[in-house]
């Protein structure tokens, strides 16, 4: 199950999703990058020596050096010393925007439409944009730590039964709760 599983991540570990990258750069050899999704705080530790943080997006180290980043978890990150720029992240491609708004759209179109809604009761508006919006930013950050595309296409496929599933259990509840009133 190890090898399966370094097979499909790549050196870049999510926990939660928070994003850890470890780079093995020729000049200023290993450069580890842990980012926060929910605080956007940063660290930088270089050959094991980590730096102090200056402010979002500066770092100096104990001699003095200075470091900046730029980017973030959507548009990829890049660590900028003196003239040299290395990457740290990769920006979010474009098919997996498209895999994390499928539960969105699937709500808000089927959500919105009385005849679908006939069939299959699905909370739209207000609440199921909430909550595909936040099944989708969900997704977003979990398929940018696998490494195979069928992984990220299956895992999204998940996301969207699950919001699915979630706005029918509450519009079913909704349209319960209505007609035992009536």
């Amino acid at each position: 199950m190890k090898f399966f599983c370094d097979n499909i991540f790549s050196i870049k570990k999510s926990e939660g999703i928070d994003t850890k990258t470890t780079i093995n750069h020729e000049t200023y050899g290993t450069i580890e990058f842990e980012e926060s999704a929910w605080s956007s705080k940063k660290k930088i530790t270089i050959n094991g020596v980590p730096l102090t943080n200056l402010g979002k997006k500066a770092f100096v180290s104990a001699n003095g050096d200075k470091y900046y980043i730029s980017g973030n978890l959507l548009k990829g990150t890049t660590l900028i010393i003196g003239s040299d720029h290395i990457k740290l992240t990769e920006p979010v491609k474009w098919y997996e925007i498209v895999l994390s708004v499928l539960p969105f759209i699937l709500i808000m179109v089927w959500g919105n439409s009385v005849q679908l809604c006939e069939i299959v009761p699905v909370v739209g508006g207000a609440i199921g944009g909430a909550i595909s919006a936040l099944m989708g930013i969900v997704n977003i950050f979990i398929i940018r730590s696998v490494k195979p595309v069928w992984l990220k296409i299956i895992i999204s496929i998940a996301f969207l039964g699950a919001t699915y599933l979630i706005c029918f259990l509450i519009g079913y509840a909704i349209l319960s709760a209505v007609q035992s009133l009536v």
